[in-house]
């Protein structure tokens, strides 16, 4: 899940190892220093544009002037390590649009971030000469009137969560990882514990604001939505899972349930958390195979939505046996469904040779927000901005082949130097997950049944190669049947555009013919190509695995 970032929750509780038309108009910008910038209240979310042309005061940070450039410049993986001409800070949609056009002027190539946790350097990339910080667009908040949850691009998933839960009761369903920010995580898709319940954070999403660019290099602030048509229409669908820094940068998020009775999911009042952590020893090839076929049969069974199991998240997350052991987290959100999760559990540890007691497994019950900081904060994989990390990802329909189970079992008994923290995740899809159709969003995997992440972090930066090395033999040989790629056929179900892999570009890791794109947007790869080409004509959002026009 977005955000998981592979922490593994231990037995004691803690993670351990692991808006309308578009309105045309350019903004004025001056640099100001901090003592210069004058403190401003934020606007509240609205539906229209600032006039026009509006003069503005876009914060400018520059290296060598301001102290703040260094922590500003890096992101969550320290392998990405850029130094831009200059740092823009706006502070609502109009400095967004005029730092835009600030860029296109100068001729600068620009990226934008929130919370920096994308796996790849899609924002942080060495050609970067303007980066555009995003995190003072914050506000969480609710507009009656139009009756929708409003969401500023720059917010962090615990801070949206805790506002609309503690300010209004309701929630989005969206990934575990705290810090992660909104802008990348709900134009990915968005997924985490809430998800069989309530299915992918896009499936919440009424409409988007976002700058976008036309063919004369002119900048215009747009919103769309979700009863939008024509090019517009496109536009906002182009939103609900083609991944970011594509078509435009997104300042405003407005979420709405559709159909429901009330505008937004409301998360149960408590939820029961249940850690299980098994011990490497004694599980053999064998052993280890029927583990995941146990975990892969039961998504496989409770895949299509069911109220006796959708309130039941499982996710596996097993750890390199140099750093820790076999593992899965589990969220039960309806006591109703105990005894579904109960008998996942047992069946788990009886493949495994050991028992679902208290030797192994805890159960807690708690407030639904108290999970939700547990989780997301407590594992140095969420938390530490300090780490170097690499991952792969892949989508399943059911199982896994007795290759798989054997690339698997072999990479997380192989040695990697200077590792911290490196393993498999693999979590439960399905649920309210599957309800809409493959084409109704840009999200084209609703067949999929399991989701899976490899990955591994490190601390330095003479032991990339080590892990590179590994990340790469375990990803690649997983799927080595397929040309070292999570192909369309009846095993797998191509990549997550959230957990991003820079090798499926590169034909010496990707033999199987079949593009990036195509393994993380399916057969919604070409619609999303003609969206591009409507909306970015000059190819100005663009990263190292952006959609081709």
């Amino acid at each position: 899940m977005a955000g998981t970032d592979g922490g593994r929750l231990g037995r004691r509780g803690f993670l351990t190892g692991a808006a309308g038309a578009g309105i045309a108009g350019v903004a004025t910008v001056r640099d100001a220093s901090p003592a210069q910038a004058a403190p401003r209240a934020k606007a509240a979310p609205r539906v229209r544009a600032a006039p026009r042309v509006r003069a503005s005061e876009v914060r400018v940070v520059r290296e060598g002037v301001d102290p703040q450039y260094d922590s500003l410049r890096v992101g969550y993986n320290r392998r990405f390590d850029i130094r831009p001409a200059e740092i823009l800070t706006p502070r609502d949609a109009a400095e967004v649009l005029a730092g835009v056009q600030r860029a296109l002027d100068a001729g600068r190539r620009f990226t934008a971030y929130g919370g920096g946790h994308c796996f790849e350097n899609f924002a942080l990339s060495p050609d970067v000469e303007c980066l555009i910080n995003m995190n003072a667009l914050d506000d969480v908040g609710h507009d009656a009137a139009r009756g929708v949850y409003t969401v500023g691009a720059g917010a962090r998933l615990l801070n949206v969560y805790d506002t609309l839960y503690r300010e209004y009761g309701v929630a989005v369903p969206g990934g575990v990882c705290y810090s992660v920010g909104v802008g990348g995580h709900v134009l990915g898709g968005g997924y985490g514990l809430l998800s069989r319940l309530h299915g992918l954070t896009v499936d919440h999403l009424h409409g988007v604001e976002v700058v976008t660019v036309d063919e004369r290099g002119r900048a215009s602030l747009t919103y769309c939505d979700r009863d939008s048509t024509g090019a517009l229409g496109d536009l906002f669908w182009a939103h609900t899972g083609g991944g970011g820094g594509n078509f435009g940068l997104v300042t405003r998020f407005d979420f709405r349930t559709p159909g429901a009775e009330r505008p937004l999911i409301s998360p149960p009042g408590s939820v029961r958390i249940v850690t299980c952590d098994w011990p490497w020893e004694g599980v053999g090839p064998e052993r280890f195979g029927a583990f995941l076929t146990v975990f892969a049969d039961w998504c496989a069974r409770h895949h299509a939505s069911s109220p006796g199991s959708d309130a039941v998240f499982p996710w596996l997350t097993v750890r390199h046996r140099d750093t820790g052991g076999i593992g899965m987290v589990m969220q039960v959100a309806d006591p109703a469904s105990t005894a579904v999760g109960d008998a996942l559990v047992a069946e788990l540890g009886a493949a495994l040779g050991y028992d679902g007691g208290p030797s192994y497994v805890t159960s807690e019950s708690m407030p639904w927000l108290n999970s939700v900081r547990l989780i997301g904060t407590a594992s140095a994989e969420n938390s530490n901005p300090n780490r170097r990390g690499k991952q792969g990802s892949a989508n399943f329909r059911g199982r896994f082949t007795p290759v798989q189970q054997a690339e698997m079992y072999r990479a997380l008994h192989e040695p990697i130097e200077g590792s911290l923290s490196a393993g498999i995740d693999v979590a439960a899809l399905g649920g309210a997950i599957s309800v809409p159709g493959a084409g109704d969003t840009a999200v084209f995997q609703r067949d999929a049944t399991m989701k899976l992440l490899v990955q591994t972090f490190w601390q330095d930066a003479g032991h990339d190669a080590p892990n590179l090395a590994w990340l790469r033999g375990a990803y690649h040989g997983i799927f080595r049947e397929t040309g070292g790629a999570p192909v369309y056929d009846e095993v797998t179900a191509g990549s997550y555009v959230n957990y991003p892999n820079a090798d499926l570009s590169d034909p010496a890791y990707n033999t199987s013919g079949v593009s990036a794109g195509e393994l993380y947007y399916g057969g919604n790869y070409e619609r999303l190509r003609a969206v591009k080409r409507r909306w970015d004509p000059t190819n100005v959002f663009r990263h190292a695995q952006s959609i081709e026009r």
